[in-house]
C-alpha cells in the first residue's frame, strides 16, 4: 500500500518475500526503488503501477496484467498485478493498493495448455459444472451470503441474501459493499463498517459485532449475527471477501427480554430489588468518594391487605400498577423507585445535598396518595407509611441503611400512619437491633 506521494505504506509477509524487502527498511520509500515491474514482451520496459493510476482523473481500477518482477539474487518472477485507489472516511483518496500474485508455474501451464483445444475446453466444462454446483448450495442454505472482490464492491448474492437487503443480484452487483449491506450499532445507531474490507487486507476472519443491526434497502431494521473471510484463488492470494449472516431478531428480542425481566418486578416493570441493591451500592461508592449523601425512602402502604382480600387480586394488581406509576411521578431521573415485595416499595435518592431534599420527595409521595384511584369502576383511596434514612448519617453500609429506613416507616406506621418519618438513632435503636424489620404492620 502506498500513499498519495507513491510512498510504501503497508507490506504484508508474502510481499516481502515476493519482493526481498523487508518492510522495516521499505517503509517510507517510494515503491519504484523498491518494486521494479518489466514488461514481459521483448522491449522489457518498465511497468507504472500505483503513480500513474493516482495521477488519473477518473477513478478506476487497474485491469491485471503480467509482468515479470527480478527479485533478490536475480531471480526473475512472472507475476500478475492489479492496483486501486484506497479511499477513507471522508471519501477522500489517500493512496493506491497494489497486489501482486506469483504465477510463473500458473503462465507456464496455461503457456502449455494451449496447444490443447481439447484440455481447455474440458477444464471450462468443469469449472462451469463447479459453479453450478456452488450455487445451488449457495441458495439452499438458510444463511445469508454476500461475496465481493478485493475492491469491496459486491460480486454476488445468494437468495437469502437478497431478501435480507432487499436487492437482487443484478441491483447489488458493482456496488459497494456498506451502500448493499449496511450496518449499525443497535445501542450508538452509528454506522459500522462492513468488515469485509478489514478481511480482505489483513486476510483473516472478522466477526460482525453483538450489536449489529442491518439496514434494508426499504428502512426496514434487523438483528444480525456473522463474519466475513477473505477469498483465496489457486495460488493462495486474497481476491475478495464473503460475508456470512443470519437474522436474530426474535433471538436478541427474546435475549434483551429475559435481560429485564431478571432485573424488574413482572407486575410493576420497576426495578426489583437486585436491581435496587446493584444501585444503591453503586450510589454509596460515589457518595462517598465525592462526601455526598444518599437518601433511601421505604414506603409501606396502609390496609393494602383488607383492599386485596375483599376485592381480588386482580384488583389489587391493578392498584399496585397504578401506585407505581404515581411513585415513579414523584423522583428524578436519576433516582430509582423498586417494588422491594407485596405492597413494600423503596426510593433511592442518589445524590441528595440538603436534607430537604429528602423531604420534598416524602412529601410528593405523600400527596401522591391524596387523589383517589379508579379500579374497575371502583373508587379507592390509599395511604402510606414512610420512612427515611441517610448515608453516612444514619448508617455506612447498604444492608444497615435499609433497615434504618424499615424502622423509621414502622414508626411512622405506628404513629397513625399516612406520615413520613426520620430514622431517629435514639428512639428506634431498640427497634434496629430487635430485628431491623417489623413482622405486624
Amino acid at each position: 500500500m502506498v500513499d498519495l506521494e507513491d510512498r510504501i505504506t503497508y507490506m504484508n509477509t508474502a510481499a516481502e518475500e515476493l519482493t526481498g524487502a523487508a518492510f522495516r527498511r521499505a517503509a517510507g520509500q517510494p515503491l519504484k526503488d523498491i518494486l521494479v515491474l518489466r514488461h514481459s514482451d521483448d522491449d522489457g520496459g518498465p511497468v507504472p503501477i500505483a503513480v500513474q493510476l493516482l495521477e488519473e482523473a477518473e477513478d478506476r481500477e487497474r485491469a491485471p496484467s503480467n509482468a515479470v518482477l527480478t527479485g533478490d539474487k536475480g531471480r526473475r518472477v512472472t507475476v500478475e498485478f492489479r492496483a486501486a485507489r484506497i479511499y477513507g472516511a471522508d471519501g477522500a483518496c489517500s493512496g493506491a493498493v497494489v497486489a501482486l500474485r506469483d504465477i510463473t508455474r500458473r503462465r507456464a501451464a496455461e503457456l502449455a495448455l494451449q496447444s490443447s483445444e481439447e484440455t481447455l475446453l474440458a477444464n471450462a466444462q468443469a469449472l462451469f459444472e463447479e459453479k453450478e454446483r456452488a450455487q445451488v448450495t449457495l441458495n439452499s442454505i438458510g444463511d445469508a451470503v454476500i461475496s465481493t472482490d478485493f475492491r469491496g464492491r459486491v460480486s454476488f448474492l445468494n437468495i437469502v441474501a437478497e431478501r435480507m437487503t432487499g436487492r437482487t443480484q443484478a441491483e447489488a452487483a458493482g456496488l459497494k459493499i456498506d451502500e448493499v449491506f449496511l450496518l449499525i450499532d443497535s445501542n450508538t445507531r452509528e454506522q459500522i463498517r462492513c468488515p469485509t474490507m478489514t478481511a480482505i487486507i489483513e486476510n483473516l476472519r472478522v466477526d460482525l459485532d453483538a450489536a449489529c443491526s442491518l439496514i434494508q434497502k426499504n428502512g426496514g431494521e434487523i438483528a444480525i449475527e456473522g463474519s466475513a473471510a477473505p477469498i483465496h484463488d489457486r495460488a493462495g492470494g486474497v481476491s475478495g471477501a464473503v460475508m456470512v449472516a443470519r437474522d436474530v431478531t426474535i433471538a436478541r428480542e427474546l435475549s434483551n427480554r429475559l435481560a429485564r425481566l431478571a432485573l424488574h418486578d413482572n407486575l410493576t416493570d420497576l426495578p426489583n430489588r437486585a436491581l435496587f441493591n446493584d444501585r444503591l451500592d453503586q450510589a454509596l461508592a460515589r457518595a462517598d468518594r465525592a462526601g455526598n449523601s444518599v437518601a433511601v425512602l421505604f414506603v409501606d402502604l396502609d390496609r393494602f391487605k383488607p383492599v386485596n382480600d375483599s376485592l381480588g387480586h386482580a384488583v389489587g394488581d391493578q392498584l399496585l400498577q397504578a401506585v407505581a406509576h404515581r411513585l415513579h411521578g414523584c423522583v428524578r431521573s436519576s433516582d430509582t423507585v423498586c417494588r422491594y415485595g407485596g405492597d413494600e416499595f423503596l426510593i433511592l435518592l442518589a445524590d441528595v445535598a440538603h436534607e430537604q431534599d429528602a423531604i420534598l420527595c416524602a412529601d410528593k409521595v405523600k400527596a401522591a396518595f391524596d387523589s383517589h384511584y379508579e379500579i374497575t369502576g371502583q373508587t379507592l383511596r390509599l395511604t402510606a407509611s414512610i420512612g427515611i434514612a441517610t448515608f453516612p448519617k444514619d448508617a455506612h453500609d447498604a444492608a444497615t441503611l435499609l433497615k434504618c429506613a424499615d424502622t423509621a416507616m414502622y414508626e411512622a406506621k405506628c404513629n397513625g400512619r399516612n406520615s413520613y418519618r426520620w430514622f431517629d438513632p435514639i428512639t428506634q435503636s431498640d427497634d434496629l437491633k430487635a430485628s431491623g424489620a417489623v413482622k405486624n404492620r
